[in-house]
């Protein structure tokens, strides 16, 4: 299964009976086709999140995905646990700082799901690549071409094209809420975290310091689930539940953030967060064949938009340097 989701040379899978490792050509082709299969798997995400909501409370929905990613991931940490021990225990303050990031802003995606509408939120995601560039450009000192820019620009607007049905009335109409603003809060963490992740520390695979991140980032959790719980209503054993935990686990938790990491640290948190504009155009794809929704022509005139500013944005000048900014 996990050959079939990114073959040739990424393999999330155990060498000689080892441990799961990320094998990767670190060439930029390759690294768009890792963000692109990134950008459908947080689709999922959206559309998973948003089906179970009225059943699962949020909190309790993103702890339980979390501690079973753990679960998963820690049978191939475990080999070399003991050699990997100094290293953890030196660099906890980074993994806790992406921990914080990641599964904090995960949780206040869900959040914000049950408290505004999915248009609202899929659009305030669209702001995610402008803050990830323009903190890129502050603090990191990224080069923002001209080209970046307008291809920024463009996905922009092909999200508000797909949001809003080409309708500018609707799009002027949207009353922004409480919601609003915690996805708003979560966007920023999410920059935050493609920001920070050249903090990792070297001699740990990718597996091995997502699982940090994990463990870090659901320990600073934990005080939130047991009061969603107690003040609220726990996490419902069915299948429903069940189903929607494992799903998020292993298709986002495990297998989308593993591949996340690893085309930031291949293109550069600057270029890779532009790949998040295609989670609205793969969300419509997936609505309309899980949810029974129509595609209309807003949406093809959206995904052009959007896979215009991905060109643009992403896709180096042949002329420019392998290593440089576009």
């Amino acid at each position: 299964m996990c050959k079939a989701l990114v073959a040739g040379p990424t393999e999330f899978a155990s060498r000689a009976g080892t441990r799961l490792t990320v094998r990767r050509r670190d060439t930029p082709g390759f690294a768009y086709a890792v963000l692109t299969l990134t950008a459908f798997l947080f689709a999922c995400n959206h559309i998973i999140g948003r089906a179970v909501h009225g059943e699962v409370p949020p909190v309790g929905l993103s702890f339980w995905r979390w501690v079973v990613g753990i679960l998963v991931l820690l049978p191939f940490v475990l080999r070399h646990g003991s050699e990997r021990w100094p290293i953890y225990r030196r660099h906890w303050p980074a993994f806790a700082l992406l921990g914080l990031f990641m599964i904090g802003s995960t949780t206040l995606v869900l959040v914000a799901l049950s408290m505004t509408s999915a248009i609202n939120v899929s659009l305030i995601n669209a702001v995610q690549p402008t803050l990830t560039v323009l903190f890129a450009w502050l603090f990191l000192k990224e080069a923002l071409s001209a080209r970046r820019t307008v291809g920024i620009v463009c996905g922009a607007v092909g999200v508000a094209v797909m949001v809003s049905r080409a309708d500018l009335a609707l799009l002027a109409s949207l009353e922004f809420q409480p919601g609003d603003f915690v996805a708003l809060l979560a966007m920023c963490g999410f920059s935050g975290y493609a920001l920070n992740l050249h903090r990792l520390p070297r001699g740990l695979s990718e597996v091995e310091s997502l699982f940090a991140i994990t463990v870090a980032g659901t320990a600073l959790l934990l005080p939130f689930y047991l009061v969603e719980s107690i003040v609220w209503k726990p996490v419902p054993v069915s299948t429903t539940s069940i189903g929607a935990i494992l799903a998020l686990a292993l298709l986002v938790s495990v297998f989308g953030n593993l591949m996340w990491n690893a085309g930031n640290r291949m293109i550069g948190p600057a270029r890779a967060t532009i790949f998040i504009n295609l989670i609205p155009v793969f969300g419509s794809v997936l609505a309309m064949i899980f949810l029974d929704e129509r595609l209309y022509a807003y949406h093809l005139a959206g995904g052009a938009l959007v896979g215009l500013g991905l060109y643009l944005a992403a896709v180096k000048r042949r002329a420019s340097s392998p290593n440089g900014n576009a």
